[in-house]
């Protein structure tokens, strides 16, 4: 479908100073998601045909993009081997829903998670078919692979995906195909602390907001912000984060959002996931969930009866 209508106009005003007075089920105040992104295996790798390597690691290397270096795959391969098992056995431990942003083919390179996630208490949000840079890609390919993603995560884990968060860089297009495409909501920005409702086609789509600062790839540094050096850095900026939106939630309920890579959970950074789930416990108000369950309890309250996809809502609680 071809969209002839104006570029999507940006909206600077969103809830301003007043936003929606409303609490999350049970009256809880902030609901934080854990989205764990699986990406590995589907980075850009020669020995899969791709021209050049992917080098998003802190391993550098003085070989050239076009050949393997095996220490930079190995980053990868750490999050397959040890840290998404690792992550699934705290959240386990600690009784948490979680989301899982997934780069579908991913479960290919993986096959044991796959069948794993057919029955953890997660949803899974599509990151794409393949964790590889979107520069250049039309509407009618990215409309493509969204459908691909959709389709192969509903074949491998039996899990509908109701919402997305592609590969960056998100175009002007990538809205309007998730809602055509039969999608809930968009995760693709990170624009507000609550939920909202955005114009796409001349109607209401949900937006579940995503967050760069409370993402452990500040690891790395570069564009997610200053980088942390330890585990007590990412733990104490968690916990400044759910306590500003704690203390702002009073009559209008917030949303956090704790973006985790399974390569860069490594025993000394994945400390501060266990403390900050320690910390949280003391809180009555803290709601740990899906993002389909977010997107379900704000959409009952509010969403307009012309919202894209208010059917997706018969498939959950």
């Amino acid at each position: 479908m071809s969209d002839t209508s104006p570029a999507r106009p940006r909206d600077f005003v969103g809830y301003g100073d007043s936003p929606p007075s409303f609490s999350w089920p049970g009256g809880k105040k902030v609901a934080i998601n854990f989205a764990i992104n699986y990406e590995e295996g589907t980075e850009r790798n020669p020995l899969v045909g791709d021209l050049v390597r992917d080098s998003r690691t802190w391993v550098r290397s003085a070989l050239p993009p076009t050949e393997r270096d095996l220490m930079q795959e190995g980053e990868y391969e750490y999050g397959t081997r040890v840290g998404i098992w690792r992550l699934l056995r705290i959240f386990k431990e600690f009784n948490v829903p979680y989301s899982v942003f997934l780069s579908s083919e991913a479960l290919l390179a993986n096959p044991a998670l796959g069948e794993r996630l057919k029955t953890e208490d997660c949803d899974i949000v599509s990151h794409g078919t393949r964790s590889i840079s979107r520069v250049g890609l039309t509407e009618e390919l990215e409309r493509a692979d969204l459908r691909r993603s959709v389709e192969q995560t509903l074949e491998i884990t039996g899990k509908r995906i109701l919402g997305a968060f592609p590969r960056p860089p998100i175009t002007d297009n990538s809205r309007r195909v998730m809602a055509e495409e039969g999608l809930l909501y968009d995760s693709a920005t990170s624009n507000d602390d609550r939920p909202y409702f955005a114009d796409v086609s001349g109607r209401p789509m949900l937006v579940l907001p995503y967050a760069l600062d409370t993402n452990d790839a500040r690891f790395w540094g570069g564009q997610s912000g200053p980088g942390f050096t330890g585990s007590t850095d990412f733990f104490e900026y968690l916990k400044a984060a759910f306590d500003v939106l704690y203390r702002e939630s009073d009559e209008s309920g917030t949303m956090m959002s704790i973006g985790l890579h399974a390569r860069i959970m490594r025993p000394g950074r994945v400390a501060s996931v266990i403390r900050f789930l320690e910390y949280v416990s003391g809180f009555d108000g803290a709601w740990l969930a899906k993002r389909s369950d977010i997107a379900a309890h704000f959409a009952r309250q509010f969403a307009p009866e012309n919202t894209w996809n208010l059917d997706a809502l018969s498939s959950l609680p």
